[in-house]
């Protein structure tokens, strides 16, 4: 019972430090060591040598014995394997060894082990009777006939390296994934729906295999009909501007749009793209957010998309509007009223306004602002909501505010003739109204007093935004008064220099 106990006590001490050393080398990224097999190996000395005499008969005593003797051959196998390859490797003590090589050295020497063992333990002579016996020869030959096409592919595989693990290969008949691992049989592919597929190497050698890097990039080509009056040089420049301002295209190589085709009823062009993503799937979300991007942008330049129609007879066309998002005239005034900015305008200086706004819609993702853009337009969100984005010291950006409906945005830019201070990109859907600066040459026009009013109400809503001493804020609104008066002064038809009493 004592001998029980204490070898109890060995096997549970020898599992403790197996599980501690692969905690410990996964707190350090180092390759974890194996557990499985030792531990089969340390539980199977355990009651083997815990069996007494009596209950094991005579005639299985040498296969328990060679049981138990190639387990712990494997097991030390591997934890050598793992000491003198593995481990220095990923510390960069010396190369790392092909995978391929490795795999097959194990196999060799547990190969030379087994045939040892059952030698020597078994008494079986396993390289006579192989050898010996020809149909058996045939009958191993045959069943591994696929088994060495396997073999030979990985081998080949691992030579020429026509991809890497961590790459991204699309194999034909849709298999496609990221390569998790190359062994001796096989290649084991992450599915981007999560699956893992095992593909025989014979296969894999066989079969035209496109490569991507882990991430990228390829390039997607997107075609798309515009009008036929709309100028290709125009529509290569909105198409090229959607692609820029869209976060999944990269900015190298830069987005390029070429016209592809002439239809019947409209222009084909081919808009060429890179993204990271080298899935279907996320092709599926780009092409999916340009497209919807580029619906919008073409109706807030006052174009549609064409589409074939033959009539037999004049069909009615509903009367043009003179909004791209369709809000009129009058709701157009409404808005402005409601514009902090313009509480000092009169009726009449707004109705002169109005007709020169325009509403403009722009689409989830869109970017309505650019930071260090030189900006002329001021927006009021009628519809929907942003973000306010701003780029940080190391080149990172951070969301700093979000903005709802009513809110006002752009218009230090417009009355400063200063670069935009942060990015604004559109939440969801949204509907602005766009007022810009020549918008209010009918008000400013011989009117100077009038821009100083609008330079006090923007230095106001400013110095709410931030905590500043009194005699900070009325230097900014002295300067602000200064510029306004600078960039109106054409508007004005006075001397910049002279301010209103």
């Amino acid at each position: 019972m004592m001998a029980i106990l204490s070898n109890l006590a060995i096997a549970i001490g020898l599992q403790i430090v197996l599980l501690t050393v692969r905690l410990v080398s996964n707190r350090r990224r180092i390759p974890l060591i194996p557990v499985r097999l030792p531990s089969v190996a340390i539980w199977l000395w355990l009651i083997l040598s815990s069996l007494p005499d009596s209950l094991v008969v005579l005639r299985l005593r040498p296969w328990l014995a060679s049981a138990l003797l190639l387990s712990q051959s494997y097991a030390a196998l591997q934890l050598l394997v793992w000491c003198t390859l593995e481990v220095p490797s990923s510390l960069a003590w010396w190369p790392r060894p092909p995978k391929i090589l490795r795999d097959l050295g194990m196999l060799l020497v547990a190969a030379v082990i087994t045939v040892i063992v059952l030698q020597e333990q078994a008494k079986i002579n396993v390289v006579g009777l192989v050898t010996t016996s020809a149909i058996l020869t045939a009958v191993i030959g045959l069943a591994a006939q696929e088994s060495l096409k396997d073999l030979f592919a990985g081998i080949v595989l691992q030579v020429d390296s026509p991809f890497q693990e961590g790459d991204f290969i699309s194999a034909g008949n849709g298999i496609e994934g990221w390569v998790v691992s190359l062994t001796l049989m096989s290649t084991r592919l992450q599915h981007v729906h999560g699956a893992l597929i095992t593909m025989p190497n014979s296969k894999m050698w066989s079969t035209e295999i496109r490569r991507f890097g882990p991430r990228g990039p390829i390039a997607r080509e997107i075609h798309l009909n515009l009008d036929l009056d709309l100028p290709p040089e125009k529509a290569t420049t909105v198409l090229t501007q959607v692609a820029r301002a869209n976060p999944l295209v990269l900015s190298d190589p830069e987005p390029t749009a070429f016209v592809y085709a002439y239809a019947d009823h409209a222009i084909t062009y081919e808009l060429e793209v890179w993204q990271e993503d080298p899935t279907d799937n996320g092709f599926d979300v780009l092409r999916g957010q340009l497209l919807a991007q580029i619906w919008y942008a073409l109706e807030r330049a006052g174009r549609t998309l064409p589409y074939p129609v033959r009539e037999l007879r004049p069909k009615a066309r509903p009367a043009a509007i003179d909004d791209p998002a369709g809000y009129d005239l009058p709701s157009r005034l409404d808005l402005l009223r409601q514009n902090v900015l313009f509480t000092h305008l009169s009726s009449g200086q707004l109705e002169k306004i109005a007709p020169l706004t325009r509403c403009l819609r722009y689409a989830v993702g869109e970017s309505i602002i650019v930071e260090d853009d030189r900006g002329d337009a001021l927006f009021q969100l009628v519809r929907g909501s942003v973000e306010v984005i701003k780029r940080m010291g190391d080149g990172s950006t951070k969301t700093v505010a979000q903005l709802g409906v009513g809110a006002i945005f752009g218009e230090m830019s417009v009355f400063s003739d200063l670069p935009r201070s942060a990015s604004v990109r559109a939440l969801q859907e949204c509907v602005l109204l766009e007022v810009e600066r020549d918008d209010l040459r009918p008000v400013l026009e011989g009117n100077p007093r009038l821009v100083e009013e609008l330079a006090l109400l923007v230095s106001e809503r400013r110095a709410q935004l931030t905590s500043l001493s009194q005699e900070v804020r009325q230097a900014q609104t002295n300067q602000l008064i200064d510029q306004m008066l600078k960039i109106f002064s054409t508007l004005t038809g006075g001397n910049p220099d002279v301010r209103p009493g």
